[in-house]
């Protein structure tokens, strides 16, 4: 198959394993042995002695143990669940059904509002006099009431509307283009403003209505209050059970953006470093060594003959130059705990904007991507199918089965797709810290630990 075949794979077929192998005449025993007291083909014990003699007493105490292979647990760098209590709270509450209920009630509150503003109509308002008797204000609070209700249900059925966009998202089976991601972010824009405009009118509004409904016969002189009894029993407990339900809430989604979102960036890039450490170390025992490198070496140049654009292998020179250039920041050569080569990372790409963090890392990635394609490779701009990138990633990461490299082929990589849209989508990885958005995203989502639940399984 050739590389040029655009409605293909761009990689040939190299890593398909061939059929199993025959088993070889001569380990039989057809042709007899003077030790053979059960006919022929069977194995006899004096056989075995003969050719394999049991150890002398010294040996016993001298042999060396194979180690014990490691399994994963939840304690070691990689596979333990790293998000802190914030994290874990915030994300519990997202897929949690106590969300669900708080929006239910909301609903309720929203329908009762209309329905008892309408009912109750003009029979309740504060009119406002000056001194020379003439009416300056009149305020309707059964219009007001109505008001909020209509913005409540609105805000309901927009938040709706955005889960269901997102489950549709979640369960689709066909790639995007990406001809179209530029209008989905611009869609995602306008409902993100359109969003904090309902939030925002549902804040005045409920302050506003509880102020009024509360203080309604503690007014000042000069004024007149005409309320029905039923209308005012009902709101002013409405409202405070309200305000016992959305304001927790509220405050919840305030404190989210106003302080926590600059420090959720900074976890999420530091989270995203440490998944790409663990690409460089081949053992993830927490710490990137000269075996992790020759190692780590080895499956770039399976990537190498997988992709088939570097004929010959990056000489030895480069390769440890990279390592010392980028990893090994203690001294060439010297082993780097993973921790401290984050916070390397995380100093050499600053707190500027993505643009100069992508400026400041994207050579790193360009010369690392070096190891397996080249330049003129990438810009032929070759069309990457499922199976080639299934087989890139499970060479690179070995962290999970091909059914999921499939679901992230399909729901984060636009269509069409090439070796240098992933090499930007690494570049991505390394320098954004927007957590909310799909382009940074990406290799994150091939690559993150996914926690089974709030807490790490012992």
């Amino acid at each position: 198959m050739s590389v040029n075949d655009i409605p293909r794979n761009s990689f040939n077929d190299m890593e398909k394993d061939g059929p199993p192998p025959e088993y070889s005449p001569s380990c039989s025993n057809n042709g007899g042995h003077q030790n053979d007291v059960s006919g022929d083909g069977v194995v006899t014990a004096d056989i075995v002695q003969e050719h394999n003699p049991p150890p002398a007493y010294d040996d016993i105490f001298v042999r060396t143990v194979s180690p014990v292979r490691r399994e994963r647990s939840c304690g070691e760098p990689y596979y333990r669940d790293d998000r802190n209590l914030w994290e874990k709270l915030h994300d519990w509450f997202e897929m949690s059904i106590l969300q669900q209920i708080i929006w239910l009630v909301v609903l309720a509150f929203s329908l009762s509002y209309i329905a008892y503003g309408i009912k109750y109509s003009g029979s309740c308002s504060v009119k406002k006099y000056n001194k020379k008797g003439k009416m300056i204000d009149n305020n309707d609070i059964t219009g007001l009431m109505q008001a909020e209700g209509g913005v409540l249900c609105a805000t309901v059925l927009f938040v709706l509307m955005v889960r269901l966009l997102i489950l549709r998202d979640n369960r689709r089976t066909q790639r995007k283009l990406k001809i179209d991601l530029e209008g989905q972010k611009k869609c995602g824009g306008y409902l993100f403003f359109i969003g904090m405009g309902l939030y925002i009118a549902n804040f005045g509004l409920c302050i506003g209505g509880a102020t009024n409904i509360m203080n309604l016969y503690t007014q000042e002189t000069n004024t007149t209050v005409r309320c029905d009894s039923e209308f005012y029993n009902f709101y002013y407990h409405a409202k405070i059970g309200e305000l016992v339900v959305l304001m927790p809430y509220a405050a919840y989604i305030i404190f989210s953006l106003v302080f926590m979102m600059s420090v959720q960036k900074q976890w999420f890039i530091r989270r995203k470093l440490r998944r790409w450490a663990k690409l460089l170390d081949a053992d993830q025992d927490g710490v990137i060594s000269q075996d992790d490198m020759m190692k780590t070496n080895e499956k770039l140049e399976r990537l190498r003959k997988l992709v088939g654009a570097r004929q010959m292998a990056l000489s030895a020179s480069k390769q440890k130059k990279w390592w010392d250039d980028n990893v090994f920041k203690r001294g060439p050569g010297k082993d780097i705990h993973v921790e401290e080569y984050v916070t390397f990372m995380e100093g050499t790409l600053g707190t500027g904007p993505p643009h100069d963090r992508a400026i400041k890392i994207r050579p790193v990635v360009k010369k690392w991507f070096d190891f397996f394609t080249t330049e003129e490779y990438m810009k032929k701009k070759l069309i990457l199918g499922e199976e080639d990138f299934v087989k890139f990633w499970t060479i690179l990461d070995k962290g999970d089965d091909e059914s999921h490299y499939k679901r992230m082929y399909i729901k984060h990589f636009p269509s069409p797709l090439s070796m240098g849209d992933i090499m930007e989508d690494f570049v991505a990885f390394l320098s954004h810290p927007d957590f909310f958005d799909e382009y940074s995203n990406r290799v994150f989502n091939v690559v993150k630990h996914r926690p089974e639940g709030t807490c790490c399984k012992l």
